[in-house]
């Protein structure tokens, strides 16, 4: 069983090197590795020519989802192993994946998670791993997502990645194959590091762009019919969709204090946010302190305001751009 490790680089030259010696430092051999640079301005292909790999160069920047159907399209292997550029996969990551299917004959696609330790030490890097650990942890032992830093797919069931998304790709991926009845499992022993600095700037507009995205997926796949059935929409559960419109609402009741009915609605919201909230509060407590749990309430309040803000305008840009049929569209143009 030969494996295809297929990753998409765009100006990754800090974090590749790292990347490519975890994978060939791997306990299992067969395998190959195929670099995909979605035209780099930095040194990723000086790096990625250092090694064993099939590099492919693309004349223009195409994006993630596009550089793995490339990478997928010139591959050899049995099994796609899709990973970022910013991951270490551990010695027995392809040991794991191929012990999954294995062990679950019946699945299309597994998928990991991120390790809680990360090699970045400041407060937004250690706040989002330790959320993405929390989170995923959380999800059932088959869900309808795939996670982009660590995906593995069998051959006979790879479905191409739309193009139409710039990013979370590999969740509306994971939606088309819940639609074809395809299991995905969610194996917690498939842990990756994630070698990723964030900083406020950079966690902000993240956690505004990927719930832009994940709005689309929403609305493509009725994802209402999961919220409804099972209470949750690939990895996002009820609970934190309720939180958001909790943060929401709590600013907006900000505004009336000067009413008494408006301060008793906020004090309530406010012991309602830090419910729904407490367990991942918690778990931050265990791992990191008191003072760490501090910081991370203010910022989770702050940080669910901007994911509804990203839900939001994701809903709005479906209804003025028409982008669901605008999607599908694209799709059909996918390399397969």
């Amino acid at each position: 069983m030969k494996f295809s490790i297929i990753i998409p680089v765009h100006n990754e030259q800090d974090k590749l090197k790292p990347c490519l010696d975890a994978i060939f430092s791997s306990e299992t051999k067969d395998f190959e590795v195929i670099v995909v640079d979605d035209k780099s301005t930095d040194k990723s292909v000086e790096i990625a020519e250092m090694y064993p790999c099939k590099l492919i160069t693309l004349g223009e920047n195409k994006r993630a989802a596009y550089a793995r159907n490339i990478g997928r399209a010139n591959s050899e292997g049995d099994i796609f192993v899709f990973i970022d550029a910013d991951v270490i996969i551990k010695k027995d990551t392809l040991d794991v994946i191929w012990q999954s299917f294995k062990e679950n004959n019946d699945i299309a696609a597994v998928t990991g998670i991120l390790s809680k330790d990360c090699p970045y030490k400041n407060f937004f890097s250690q706040y989002k791993n330790l959320y993405m650990n929390y989170v995923f942890r959380k999800c059932p032992k088959y869900i309808d997502f795939l996670y982009g830093s660590i995906i593995a797919i069998k051959k006979e069931h790879y479905l191409p990645f739309n193009e139409g998304f710039k990013i979370t790709d590999d969740t509306e991926l994971g939606q088309r194959y819940k639609e074809l009845n395809k299991k995905i499992l969610l194996n917690p022993s498939l842990e990756v590091i994630h070698s990723k600095r964030y900083n406020f700037k950079t966690i902000i507009k993240n956690d505004f762009f990927v719930p832009f995205w994940w709005s689309k997926s929403f609305i493509l796949h009725r994802g209402y019919w999961d919220i409804f059935r099972k209470k949750r929409f690939a990895h996002a559960r009820v609970s934190q969709i309720i939180s958001v419109l909790v943060s929401c609402f709590l600013l907006i009741s900000l505004f009336f204090q000067w009413n008494p009915i408006a301060r008793h609605i906020f004090l309530s919201l406010l012991f309602l946010f830090i419910l729904l909230s407490y367990n991942f509060f918690l778990f931050l407590y265990k791992e990191k302190g008191f003072l760490f749990l501090l910081k991370s309430i203010i910022f989770t309040y702050l940080d669910m305001l901007v994911m509804g803000l990203g839900i939001l305008t994701g809903f709005i840009d479906c209804l003025v751009k028409g982008f669901c049929k605008r999607s599908k569209r694209l799709f059909k143009t996918s390399i397969q």
